[in-house]
């Protein structure tokens, strides 16, 4: 009887579940069961990862417990708590442990530095005593040999002799032992010499002639110059002593009614007016006798056949600065380099084509000779391909090219292709970006040298900078400095971005994860820093977090995945529909 008693007060058996908690139970130990499982496969299964799961499993509990729910979120609330006051103890242990082993060796460490200076010090003097004492040594002997010895004359090289047994170049063994062949040969040989011997005395001279040529070439173009000065002078004079005469004569030749003086007065008015509105007055004496344009003409013919003469001959450097001075540029085209580049390459010598661009884009200037920009992109091209990348710089920081943003692109590869050039090449892309109104391109070349600062102070000062060139250097060169920059407020100026903005933009290309990093931090931040985020996102729509969310489950990001989730459908007017759940798709508009 007591026993029964017994029984009833204190039961043995757990009371019934009821099949909701039986569900839930079963769910909670498979999902604590799969996680495990998961995360072992991995290697990834450490205490702070079961505190993870169990924590979610927590969470199950308490929005299954309805009843108990405050209470049960304030006991999680103070685990949670007490949980992280022990991890940040740990941490604040473990910096102050290795902070108190630092300080435990320095007097240690600073101990054998001392001896260690100690050592060095001795071992210098020791060095410098024996390197005293053998100049020494050296110095007494120098004296003793100059005192023994006399000079000695240098001996000239001795010329090679000439083997006589050896093989003639040219000719085999059965013709060099043959009288009349060796006859032929050396006729062969004396001819060469001749022909040598001519053309060292008509067709070379020395340097110093074409420094002299140089120097009168100049003197003459300066006197001639003076003397178009001269003649200029002179002809206004003639002009002038001419009208004058022409109307004394004509007066003389009238009734006189008018006097002289303003008859001369008017004369010269009208004279002066003439030649102010009439451009076309000749200002040379020769003008009216021999047509300048015809001379003009034979000049310039005469000026080609003199290139073609050098280019033929093999004289491609002074070829080459040839077709840089033609006269009107009629030599510094795409033509004249076709010319050269169809020039076999001499061995040990710059190409031909390398030198050519060399004198024309040498001679260049952006204000009265231009270089086209096809031309430019050509010589770049080919200083690039032959290693000049020294040449490259030269012209474009000397501005002897014309800039265009397929240029720019030319120099950006090739600093891709050669990483040891790569600075360089993205310091003068950048330039060329800027001088040919490549925005977006010259903010790119910033980007990848790390000058973010100095990016965002450019495109927020440019008002031509669009959201798609924004978007444009958020794919192309992600970092969290600029995700920083171009998301948040800049020198008073708000954000050009939104993060739900940013984030849908990384997702499309293959740095997703400097989103989710992003996400991540502003979680971080505190409970509400996210939901305050995507509450005040004026850009990017619910359905966008919603997407947002979905990857972020996809790449493992689940507790991310679900805040993101509770903010979007907490929001009003907002509300989850299970997939298979027909019913209330249909009755829909009725909650809404």
């Amino acid at each position: 009887m007591n026993r029964s008693i017994g029984r009833s007060k204190n039961p043995i058996l757990p009371p019934i579940l009821s099949s909701g908690d039986k569900k839930l139970l079963l769910s909670i130990e498979d999902f604590i069961k799969t996680e495990n499982e998961k995360l072992s496969a991995v290697g990834q299964l450490d205490v702070e990862q079961q505190y993870v799961i169990y924590g979610q499993v927590f969470d199950k509990l308490i929005e299954h417990c309805t009843e108990y729910k405050d209470i049960l979120t304030a006991i999680k609330q103070e685990y949670d708590e007490f949980i992280e006051a022990l991890r940040k103890g740990d941490i604040d242990a473990n910096h102050l442990q290795a902070k108190l082993k630092s300080l435990t060796s320095e007097p240690t460490t600073l101990m054998y530095y001392r001896k260690r200076a100690a050592e060095l010090e001795e071992r210098i003097e020791l060095i410098n005593r024996d390197s005293h004492r053998i100049e020494g040594n050296l110095q007494k002997l120098l004296r003793q040999n100059r005192l023994k010895s006399p000079p000695v004359k240098e001996k000239l090289p001795e010329k090679d002799e000439i083997n006589p047994s050896a093989l003639i170049p040219g000719m085999s063994i059965e013709d060099s032992l043959d009288i009349s062949a060796l006859e032929k040969y050396q006729q062969q040989l004396d001819q060469k010499k001749q022909q040598l011997i001519v053309s060292m005395t008509t067709k070379y001279v020395p340097i110093q002639r074409k420094q002299e040529l140089d120097i009168q070439l100049s003197l003459a173009l300066q006197e001639r110059e003076e003397a178009e000065q001269i003649n200029k002078k002179l002809m206004d004079s003639y002009r002038k002593k001419r009208v004058v005469a022409d109307a004394i004569s004509s007066w003389a030749k009238s009734n006189k009614n008018v006097g002289l003086y303003e008859t001369l007065t008017e004369v010269i008015e009208k004279e002066s007016k003439l030649k102010a509105t009439d451009e076309s007055a000749p200002t040379n004496v020769f003008d009216d006798l021999e047509p300048k344009k015809s001379m003009e003409a034979e000049s310039l013919l005469e000026y080609v056949e003199r290139f073609n003469e050098l280019l033929v001959s093999g004289q491609y450097k002074a070829a080459a600065i040839y077709a840089a001075h033609s006269p009107r540029g009629i030599l510094r085209n795409i033509e004249t380099m076709e010319r050269f580049k169809a020039v076999v390459q001499p061995k040990d010598q710059d190409p031909p084509l390398l030198l050519f661009f060399e004198a024309v884009i040498g001679s260049s200037n952006l204000a009265r000779h231009p270089v086209n920009a096809a031309l430019t992109l050509e010589g770049v091209k080919c200083a690039l391909a032959n290693d000049k990348v020294d040449l490259v710089v030269h012209w474009v920081t000397q501005q002897r090219v014309t800039f265009s943003e397929p240029l720019g692109d030319v120099i950006w590869d090739y600093g891709e292709k050669e990483p040891q050039h790569k600075v360089t090449c993205l310091a003068l892309a950048q330039l060329i970006y800027r001088k040919c109104s490549s925005l977006r391109k010259a903010a790119l070349c910033m980007c990848v040298q790390g000058q973010i600062q100095g990016v965002l102070d450019y495109t927020y000062q440019s008002k031509r900078f669009l959201l798609d060139d924004y978007l444009f250097l958020l794919k192309k060169c992600p970092t969290m400095d600029l995700i920083n920059g171009l998301t948040k407020e800049w020198d008073g100026k708000p954000a050009v971005l939104s993060v739900g903005q940013a984030v849908l933009s990384l997702l499309c290309t293959d740095h997703k994860e400097y989103g989710f990093k992003l996400l991540e931090n502003i979680n971080q931040c505190g409970e509400d820093a996210l939901e305050q985020v995507i509450l005040n996102d004026a850009v990017c729509t619910a359905e966008g977090w919603v997407e947002i969310a979905e990857e972020c489950s996809n790449n493992n990001y689940r507790r991310l995945s679900e805040r993101i989730m509770s903010v979007v459908i907490s929001q009003d007017g907002v509300m989850e529909i299970p997939p298979k759940d027909e019913d209330a798709k249909i009755m829909e508009h009725v909650y809404m």
